[in-house]
């Protein structure tokens, strides 16, 4: 389907596999939470040039470096009482720009930026409260104990904003702090899971959180994926907090 809608069925073949762009970190101890999404490489310019799609992806390069910087940052302030989610954010992305600096601006990226990108959110969960950034269709998701929902993020990437290096690309965050109550739901994750957390069933799977949740979601997915694969079938990340 993903060929198809791109017209690239005669250059895709059935058994290709797409290299893993998404990335997560999860810390309990630190209560550190991040996810990233590397932006899809541009198929046509690779066709045209007659490359393979790269593997591993430079997107998801992006993606790693991203969470992996969040989660160094983070613990490097975890004994500041606010956490400051911007600070995080320009750190992770100055460590892209680096890794961007070596790869620089190219047609395949898949963005208008030129440069390799990814998406991303974060939470760092602190004394009942969320100190929480996100850019572009990343999300944040805060539900309470019955699955009624508190706050999203809106997943607009307009202007156009992406973690790819660029320094200005922190003026177009979306941050912020949220209060927790015991029993509340909170996520972190990428854009394959939106339309997940726009269905009610999936949603009623989390009212339960027990031993069982986890392999009731991957029964869910693999269920919703078959009946409708364009909208539940792309690669995804989801981190789940009970508070």
């Amino acid at each position: 389907m993903f060929a198809e809608k791109r017209n690239l069925a005669q250059d895709l073949l059935e058994q290709y596999q797409h290299p893993q762009e998404d990335y997560l970190i999860a810390s309990e101890e630190l209560g550190v939470f991040v996810v990233s999404d590397g932006v899809t490489l541009n198929f046509s310019k690779l066709i045209e040039k007659n490359e393979k799609y790269p593997n591993p992806s430079p997107a998801g390069d992006v993606a790693r470096i991203f969470c992996e910087s969040v989660f160094e940052k983070a613990k490097e302030l975890n004994g500041n009482n606010e956490p400051n989610a911007v600070e995080i954010f320009k750190y992770a992305n100055d460590k892209v720009a680096e890794y961007n600096r070596k790869a620089g601006k190219t047609e395949i990226c898949g963005n208008p930026t030129g440069y390799f990108a990814a998406t991303g959110s974060f939470a760092i969960i602190k004394n009942s409260k969320a100190y929480w950034a996100s850019i572009c269709d990343a999300y944040i998701a805060h539900f309470g104990q019955n699955m009624n929902s508190k706050f999203m993020t809106s997943g607009l990437c307009q202007p156009y904003a992406v973690v790819n290096g660029e320094e200005r690309m922190a003026e177009h965050l979306e941050k912020g702090v949220l209060n927790l109550e015991k029993d509340d739901r909170f996520f972190v994750f990428t854009d394959g899971f939106e339309f997940y957390m726009q269905n009610s069933e999936f949603l009623d799977l989390f009212k339960t959180w027990d031993d069982t949740l986890q392999k009731r979601i991957t029964e869910f997915s693999q269920k919703a994926n078959l009946q409708d694969p364009d909208k539940y079938g792309h690669e995804r990340s989801i981190i789940g907090i009970l508070i």
